[in-house]
C-alpha cells in the first residue's frame, strides 16, 4: 500500500499514484476523502484506503466511489452499521500505543464481530500504526505483540493485515509476519528512510531554482533581514529565486548550503519569502541564470549535494516536513 497523502508527500498525488500503479502497486492510502475523490476523478481505479475516519456525511461518497474506510472508533462503526442500504469496505484500526486514533485493544474484537455480522460490510483490513519504529525498538515490539494478540483473536475476519510504515519495514521483519499481510509504506517510496543509515533509497524529488542576481560586496556588508550575516572579506553574493514561500525554510539562513555548478555555497543571512542569498566567494565562478540545487539529487552528481534529509537536520525536523512543505504552486517537472 503506497501512501500518497499530502499530495504524495509533496511530489504530486496523481502523477505519483499513476507511476506507482504502473509499477505494480495495487493499494493506495490517503489522509482525507477529498484526496481519495481527487484520485478517483483522475482515473485511479485501484483500491484506496482513507486512513482517517471520515465524518458520517462522507460515508455515502465512500460507498459510491468504492473507497475503503477506516473504522477507528465505535461511533464510526455505528454509523456504518446504520446504513444497511449501502456497501462498505472497512479497515478496523487498533490503537496499540500511538495514542492518536484507533480502538482500544480490549474493544477491537467486539467491533470486528459486529461489523462481520453485517451483510453490507466487508472487513477489508485490520491495522495499527507504530509510534516509535525510528526511536524506541522496545516499545515498537510491545505494540506488535499487542497487535498480534488482536490478530490471533479476530484476524481471520479480515482480508488483510497491516502494521507497517517505512521504519518498521526496514527495522522489524515481525511487522510483516502475519498471513495476508500487506506492506504499507510512505516516505521510503520517495527516497528517505526517516532515520540514519544507507538503505539504498534514492530521492525522487529535486528542488531547483536559479541565480537571479550577482554582485560583489565589500567587507563589512550585511545581508538580508536582521543583518544576521556580515561579509568578513570582499565577496560575491548570489541571490537565488526561492524562499520560504517556495518550500525553502526560513530557518536555513546561515545553516545550509546550496549546490551551483556542483560546488557547495553557504546560505547567508535570513531566507526571505521568495529569495535567499549565498556567499559565492571572492572569485567570480557562477553567473546569473545558473541552476541552483536546493535539495535532491543531480542526474550526474559531482559533489556532496544537499538532500531533504540535510535540510531536515539543519532545521531540526524530518524529511517529511521538507518534502510536504513545497507548495503546489511550485511547478513540477516529471521525468520518465
Amino acid at each position: 500500500m503506497a501512501i500518497v497523502k499530502s499530495d504524495a508527500y509533496g511530489h504530486g498525488a496523481l502523477p505519483a499514484t499513476h507511476a506507482l500503479a504502473e509499477a505494480g502497486v495495487r493499494w493506495f492510502g490517503v489522509a482525507t476523502m477529498d484526496e481519495a475523490l481527487a484520485l478517483r476523478k483522475g482515473g485511479v481505479e485501484a483500491r484506496i484506503l482513507v486512513l482517517t475516519a471520515p465524518p458520517p456525511e462522507w460515508l455515502a461518497a465512500a460507498s459510491d466511489h468504492a473507497l475503503d474506510v477506516t473504522v477507528s472508533s465505535v461511533e464510526v462503526a455505528d454509523a456504518i452499521l446504520s446504513s444497511p442500504d449501502r456497501a462498505f469496505r472497512v479497515h478496523v484500526k487498533a490503537d496499540t500505543g500511538m495514542g492518536r486514533i484507533g480502538i482500544a485493544p480490549e474493544r477491537v474484537a467486539r467491533v470486528v464481530t459486529r461489523l462481520d455480522r453485517a451483510a453490507h460490510v466487508r472487513i477489508a483490513g485490520l491495522w495499527t500504526h507504530l509510534a516509535s519504529a525510528y526511536s524506541d525498538a522496545a516499545f515498537a515490539l510491545r505494540q506488535l505483540e499487542r497487535f498480534d494478540r488482536i490478530v490471533a483473536e479476530v484476524g481471520d475476519a479480515a482480508e488483510t493485515i497491516h502494521a507497517t510504515a517505512t521504519g518498521s519495514i526496514l527495522r522489524f521483519p515481525e511487522s510483516m509476519a502475519w498471513d495476508r499481510a500487506i506492506a504499507r509504506t510512505g516516505i521510503g517510496l520517495y527516497g528517505y528512510a526517516g532515520f540514519d543509515g544507507d538503505h539504498g533509497l534514492e530521492p525522487a524529488m529535486s528542488l531547483w531554482s536559479k541565480v537571479t542576481h550577482l554582485k560583489k560586496v565589500a567587507a563589512g556588508t550585511s545581508i538580508s533581514y536582521g543583518r544576521t550575516w556580515t561579509a568578513n572579506r570582499a565577496t560575491f553574493i548570489a541571490t537565488v529565486g526561492a524562499g520560504y514561500a517556495d518550500g525553502y525554510p526560513r530557518s536555513l539562513g546561515n545553516r545550509a548550503f546550496a549546490a551551483i555548478r556542483g560546488e557547495r555555497y553557504p546560505v547567508v543571512g535570513a531566507v526571505c519569502m521568495n529569495m535567499f542569498m549565498v556567499d559565492a566567494g571572492p572569485v567570480r565562478r557562477i553567473a546569473v541564470g545558473d541552476d541552483v540545487l536546493l535539495f535532491g539529487a543531480e542526474e550526474n552528481p559531482v559533489g556532496d549535494e544537499p538532500d531533504a534529509a540535510d535540510l531536515a537536520a539543519w532545521t531540526e525536523t524530518i524529511p517529511h516536513e521538507i518534502l510536504t512543505g513545497v507548495p503546489a504552486r511550485v511547478p513540477r517537472i516529471y521525468l520518465p
